[in-house]
């Protein structure tokens, strides 16, 4: 999947609220790739956006159960533009257990 965030363009508006989102990349082994196409569009967004406070991404391997994890991709309040040009979905806060830095401002980690 091609993530590409030229749909999005400097004028979008960035929302302030405590909304986290996710996206799941499914089985680990088979998900790297996408996540790091993932990591390098939202790199290139940032960079044409003047790096937004608090415009973050973060991913957990998660097995809920299951013998195989997944890849789970948290987007930071302050992404909530992309997270929903993704259809990502809406979730609580995501603990810190696990949880690794993907891209953006790395401030953020501290206030999760």
């Amino acid at each position: 999947m091609v993530y590409l965030f030229n749909l999005l363009n400097e004028s979008d508006e960035i929302c302030v609220m405590n909304q986290w989102f996710y996206i799941n990349l499914g089985d680990a082994m088979l998900a790297t790739e996408e996540l790091y196409q993932l990591k390098d569009d939202f790199d290139d967004y940032l960079q044409r956006v003047d790096n937004p406070e608090g415009m973050t991404l973060f991913y957990r391997h998660e097995a809920e159960a299951r013998l195989h994890c997944e890849v789970k991709v948290y987007f930071s309040p302050q992404s909530a533009p992309i997270a929903k040009r993704l259809n990502a979905i809406p979730c609580k806060t995501p603990h810190l257990t696990g949880l690794s830095y993907l891209a953006g401002d790395y401030a953020t980690l501290k206030k999760v």
